[in-house]
């Protein structure tokens, strides 16, 4: 009985600490101020953030509000979870395999800046037994 009982309490140890092995990993950059090349410009240079993170089921343009800002709300597509990046921005985040819209919360909105063909906002592919890189920059207060 006392061999079973610790059997138990392995097995359920290890299917509590099993996440899935695939997902995102990640850094969130800041861009502000003129990014332009050229002689004498002064460029600002970007830096990570703490930011916190949306993840939805793959949205589109359809599915969403966009402000005359450029900010989204009103996603009519699942929300999959909320995760805060580090201070410096870096980010890793276990998730099913599927396909993704990711946003930042900011002050005006949630916000995204990349889309793909279908017009789906900010997507991301995530493999069995692989994490995706993504890098992504805020970069609505820079020019270019």
């Amino acid at each position: 009985m006392r061999e079973f009982l610790i059997l138990l309490i392995i097995l359920l140890s290890a299917c509590s600490s099993m996440q899935p092995r695939q997902g995102i990993k990640g850094q969130v950059l800041w861009a502000s101020g003129n990014q332009m090349p050229g002689p004498g410009s002064k460029k600002s240079s970007n830096y990570g953030v703490q930011r916190e993170l949306h993840v939805y089921e793959l949205t589109t343009i359809k599915e969403v509000t966009m402000s005359s800002d450029g900010f989204f709300s009103g996603i009519k597509t699942k929300l999959v979870t909320i995760v805060t990046t580090q201070e410096d921005g870096t980010f890793t985040l276990h998730l099913p395999a599927g396909e993704y819209s990711i946003f930042v919360k900011e002050d005006n909105g949630l916000y995204a800046n990349r889309f793909d063909q279908n017009n789906s906002i900010n997507p991301i592919i995530i493999k069995e037994k692989e994490f995706a890189w993504l890098p992504i920059t805020i970069n609505y207060q820079a020019t270019y």
